[in-house]
């Protein structure tokens, strides 16, 4: 039986024994490192929705003989014996983020107007549904063919494409996905079990792709490049090495077409530069938010610290 939808919140029931066992499948078998840790992702979501913990939500399907139990029971007082207080500790720190979450919900609930409206499909969720809908099917991800770790299939990047704006930039994309985080944080707060819509997964992994992959021409993209790879480092899910790499590969693919760009854009026949290409590249620098002073970026630039304050200003009024 899969779980039950309220109000956008996915309540706990019997556990979906046959989805678990596809996904168990992918975790053992994936050929890829980001594909087996997608797939632990997805099972860990599946054994949540039932009230339990991957290993017991696994020992499930390999019979009753082997089934745990409880696997944490008695984990309190044994803690509690070693460590006197323990128990009272953790009840107040459960309290603490209960209290800040429900104060969340109360600032959602001043923003939104109603609980529903925090659920309600965004205009773009609500066109990706009614686009990806010929492509549902019962696998672990809801679409045919598609894997969260590897984006859309091809038919689902033209239906998306033609439902809604994707991104063509870096900076682009990492402005649709902290838009679309951020909707999903404050359906959390709201749902801490909330679960996302095979379009929404889509649409998320659709931006992680283009993150990963789309060229970066200008410093912003670089900047935005960065933020990513911040945001994924710091993330519950580590990613793997195997995404590092490939990250790693595009910043630097990144880094050597900007500076043969600002090398081909600098050169004068005289071996000097414009003073458009001067306040572009400085322009370029100080996109990258990388707090370089005013005479770094001369020193770089060719210029004078003078000059340079006199960009900054102009750029931030």
């Amino acid at each position: 039986m899969p779980a039950l939808r309220w109000g956008g919140c996915v309540m706990a029931s019997t556990l979906d024994t046959d989805k678990l066992r596809k996904v168990r499948a992918l975790m053992d078998g994936g050929k890829t490192e980001g594909e087996r840790s997608a797939a632990k992702g997805k099972a860990e979501a599946l054994a949540a929705r039932a009230g339990l913990t991957l290993k017991e939500a696994l020992s499930s399907l390999d019979g009753p003989d082997n089934s745990p139990g409880n696997f944490f029971a008695g984990f309190d007082d044994w803690m509690e014996a070693k460590e006197p207080g323990y128990k009272a500790e953790q009840a107040r720190r459960r309290a603490d983020r209960e209290a800040k979450r429900l104060a969340r919900c109360k600032e959602l609930l001043a923003e939104y107007g109603s609980r529903e409206a925090v659920f309600a499909p965004t205009d773009t969720e609500a066109r990706l549904r009614d686009a990806l809908a010929s492509f549902r099917d019962d696998s672990m991800y809801g679409y045919r063919g598609f894997s969260f770790s590897q984006g859309p299939t091809p038919e689902m990047w033209q239906a998306m494409r033609e439902a809604v704006a994707v991104p063509d930039t870096v900076h682009g994309a990492w402005a649709a996905h902290q838009a679309h985080e951020a909707r999903q944080d404050d359906r959390f707060a709201f749902c801490p079990d909330y679960t996302p819509w095979e379009w929404e997964e889509a649409w998320a992994s659709a931006l992680g792709w283009l993150l990963d992959n789309l060229p970066s021409t200008t410093a912003q993209d670089m900047t935005a490049r960065l933020e990513w790879l911040r945001s994924i480092a710091s993330s519950e899910n580590a990613p793997c090495a195997e995404r590092f790499k490939s990250l790693a590969a595009s910043l630097c693919s990144d880094m050597a077409a900007l500076l043969d760009r600002q090398a081909q854009g600098m050169s004068r026949p005289d071996g000097g530069s414009t003073q458009a290409q001067r306040r572009a590249a400085v322009l370029d620098l100080l996109a990258m938010g990388a707090g370089i002073s005013d005479r770094e970026i001369a020193r770089r630039v060719g210029c004078s610290p003078q000059t340079v304050g006199n960009i900054r200003r102009r750029a931030a009024a």
